[in-house]
């Protein structure tokens, strides 16, 4: 067995994933992946993956180039190239 994590997030009352959340968040890693987080609080993955989510749920037509996840995938994408 493990054993317990003791931090400044044991004694909160809420559930051990927001826990993970806040630990992971703490790190400056992504919230649901683990992996570093490019900006705030997520990876490019879940970025883009997030943005494309809401597009749908909203019914957003437009593209807005110049926000965070755009600009960054576009900097990835010309490494990659």
């Amino acid at each position: 067995m493990r054993p317990a994590i003791i931090d400044e997030f044991t004694k909160l009352k809420v559930s051990r994933q927001r826990k993970y959340q806040l630990r992971m968040q703490r790190d400056k890693r992504c919230t649901e992946c683990g992996q570093p987080a490019v900006r705030g609080a997520r990876c490019l993955k879940h970025l883009v993956q997030s943005r494309e989510r809401q597009r749908k749920k909203f019914g957003l037509k437009r593209r807005y180039l110049a926000t965070l996840s755009y600009v960054l995938e576009g900097k990835t994408s010309n490494v990659n190239q």
